[in-house]
């Protein structure tokens, strides 16, 4: 292939992409701003390397970094056929050659830097160099200096709110700036980012953010754009664009990180822009948990502008709560220790069939299996997937159970659970599983029938069978139905396939995987892989891709809660530091709520900021670390991720002693699975800490391979 000069390129339109870090350097400019943004400019127009202005950079690993001189700073930025990518903007001084990125000494363009310019392949994101951090209990670096102090000209030119400028012009140091208490993490890092250069691998693994016009960034510098938009991937954007000529609903899968929650998210906006023929569209995203509404309407609002008052974001519960509410059917969900009342009544009262040895096998059943395995057979198996009869439950697969019953069994557990019902009918209480149920029987006679033009679901998985039926007829059309789901992710729902919860969910060939973990470092995403092994429930494995790496996932033993507070002081601490984050960067997730609140105030005393909060009541941008239980860390994520709070915690899982090896092996899958989504919630740091000495299954499977066991 024949090499050209630069000036005598053929200029192509690129599509402009730029790195947070990126961003947080035009926020720190003041009087330089329009010697910059014409400088992008021309950046963005034709990014070639002429040797004067723009230059290629030596000793940078991959070879395909350039310089462009800009004022009192140098963008440095790469390119490829499609894109433009402005990844760090550095003052010039006297420090400037010495980092990581130097130019070359002379004017000419050689053979070397000529032959990246005939490279069309998309530039790739190399895997990060931090995996040579290795993380160390002792290791003590000291802080470094501010380089400038902190002053009310510099926060109000970073838009600092007043309200935070006394506690932060009282800092000297990096690390008493990443872990100041009381003020968000994004005005920490946007202050660190300022004042240190951030590594170019670094700045490598951050994503891509999305620049329309470079006249963007002075509406952003000027507080009248308040965000950019996040790039999809390739694999990511196919599916989020999909059509609506087909006849049949779509269904994305993937694992953990691969982003099926952000390609919902673009999916709503195609939706929007191919149903604009409509004056007024309707859409409706939903998913299980608040906290996944609370982020996700956040995530609207930036993507789509004045334009999100088209979608409705709301849990399936609320919906089915708002169904009943509209036919006046609502009932009072009854707790747990009422329900377990009822169900030992209805034991009671439910007669045995058989001779004598029958009904003493029967009764022996009963007490094998215990009160929580029927609650959960009777709410998620019976109720949650609507059994109009016994022959359905005769019939029915109980896929995700692995307890066998037999016909006999099955008999008295449906005569149980008919009785059990009528006492809820006479208390005027339900399960949430009934509400459900009968909101999906009562949807067809309520205003939201037929009442969206489109619906998406994210993380269908975790949502009963029933909860799926009824939000299939909320929709107009079955082709504008968007699925995204993880099998191996579920916690809440019991296993069924597609077909089972309705005949419209035939997706032929409308059924992608998504195979790029964007979350996670290759480390983590083999270690959590492993640890998973025997709680699989997809058998539909697909190869993972990675696109970054770090340092291994720690796991250590611990024999006291003390032992354990002063590993996690020191994790967090040093690895926050490392990393160059704050200490908000942080989330401890715990077995259940005391564990959590017992973390939570032991930190405090340690002098880190720390909070356990409630899914319902999850604030993502608090200061200090997120102390939350597994359950509730479902859809989200956080760079630093500790497991903690099962020190102390004996009888995790609760398991009854007259439990059978199936129902034992059974409610351990499920654990195993909750584990490991929790572990899936780390992006860049993983520790996981275990009972000393402890015989649980659930704490083995950590393979030394994978895992930083030392």
């Amino acid at each position: 292939m024949k090499i050209q000069q630069p000036h005598q390129a053929q200029q192509v339109r690129r599509q402009s992409l730029m790195k947070p870090d990126f961003l947080s350097s035009i926020e720190g400019l003041d009087k330089d701003i329009g010697i910059v943004i014409s400088k992008i400019k021309q950046v963005v127009e034709d990014p070639t390397p002429d040797g004067k202005f723009k230059k290629h950079l030596l000793h940078v690993k991959g070879g395909k970094f350039y310089r462009a001189r800009a004022g009192n700073y140098r963008i440095i930025y790469c390119f490829d056929s499609h894109c433009v990518y402005l990844l760090k903007l550095e003052r010039r001084n006297e420090a400037t050659y010495k980092g990581d990125i130097k130019d070359y000494d002379d004017d000419t363009l050689d053979a070397d830097v000529l032959s990246h310019l005939a490279d069309d392949e998309p530039i790739d994101t190399p895997l990060s160099q931090s995996n040579q951090f290795h993380w160390d209990i002792n290791n003590s670096n000291q802080s470094k200096p501010l380089p400038e102090p902190i002053t009310v000209e510099l926060l109000n030119r970073l838009h600092v709110p007043p309200a935070f400028h006394a506690r932060l012009m009282r800092i000297t140091d990096q690390d008493a700036l990443l872990a100041c208490p009381g003020v968000p993490d994004d005005i920490l890092l946007k202050i660190d980012r300022y004042m240190f250069e951030t590594p170019l691998d670094y700045v490598m693994e951050q994503p891509d953010l999305v620049v329309n016009q470079v006249d963007d960034f002075v509406r952003y510098k000027e507080g009248e754009l308040l965000t950019f938009l996040l790039k999809l991937s390739p694999e990511q954007e196919r599916y989020a664009h999909w059509s609506l000529t087909t006849t049949g609903p779509t269904l994305v899968k993937g694992g953990p990180g691969t982003g099926k929650s952000t390609v919902a998210l673009y999916r709503i906006r195609s939706l929007i822009e191919q149903l604009h023929a409509q004056e007024q569209p309707k859409i409706l995203f939903t998913t299980y948990t608040n906290a996944l509404i609370r982020s996700s309407e956040q995530l609207l609002e930036q993507l789509l502008g004045d334009k999100v008052r088209y979608v409705t974001v709301q849990t399936a519960d609320k919906i089915a709560t708002d169904v009943l509410r509209e036919k006046k059917q609502l009932k009072d969900i009854i707790d747990q220790n009422e329900l377990q009342q009822f169900l030992r009544k209805a034991i009671d009262e439910t007669p045995m069939e058989g001779n004598a040895l029958q009904k003493l096998a029967q009764k022996q059943m009963l007490e094998r299996i215990g009160l929580d395995y029927l609650q959960q057979e009777i709410t998620g198996v019976i109720i949650a997937r609507q059994l109009p009869h016994l022959d359905a439950y005769l019939a029915t697969s109980r896929a995700g159970r692995q307890v066998r019953l037999g016909a006999a069994q099955r008999k008295l557990l449906w005569h149980i659970y008919e009785r059990l019902c009528n006492l809820l009918q006479q208390s005027g209480k339900e399960t949430w599983q009934q509400r459900r149920a009968r909101a999906a029987e009562l949807v067809d006679q309520s205003s939201f029938f037929r009442a969206f033009d489109a619906v998406v679901v994210d993380e269908a998985q975790d949502l009963d069978p029933s909860v799926l039926r009824m939000l299939i007829k909320l929709g107009k059309a079955t082709n504008r139905l968007f699925v995204t789901a993880d099998a191996n992710q579920s916690i809440y729902g019991s296993g069924f396939t597609w077909t089972d919860v309705h005949e419209s969910l035939k997706f032929q060939g409308r059924t992608s995987i998504l195979r790029a973990n964007y979350r996670s470092t290759k480390e983590i995403g083999e270690a959590t892989e492993s640890y998973l092994a025997d709680g699989i429930l997809d058998p539909e494995r697909v190869e993972p891709q990675y696109i970054h790496s770090g340092p291994l996932p720690v796991v250590r033993s611990v024999a006291h809660s003390q032992q354990e507070a002063e590993l996690l002081v020191n994790y967090l601490r040093q690895t926050a530091k490392e990393l160059r984050l704050t200490i908000g960067s942080c989330a401890i997730l715990c077995p259940n709520k005391r564990a959590g609140r017992e973390i939570a105030q032991t930190l405090k005393y340690y002098g880190l900021e720390a909070t356990y909060m409630e899914s319902n009541d999850l604030d993502l941008k608090r200061s200090g670390i997120k102390v939350l239980t597994l359950n509730a860390s479902k859809g989200l994520e956080f760079p630093i991720v500790a497991l903690a709070g099962f020190v102390g915690t004996s009888n995790y899982p609760v398991i009854a002693a007259t439990a059978t090896p199936d129902e034992r092996s059974e409610i351990l899958a499920k654990e195993r699975r909750t584990i490991y989504v929790g572990m899936t919630r780390a992006m860049r740091a993983l520790l996981v800490i275990l009972p000393q000495n402890s015989i649980n299954p659930l704490f083995k499977g950590f393979d030394s391979k994978y895992w930083n066991t030392n």
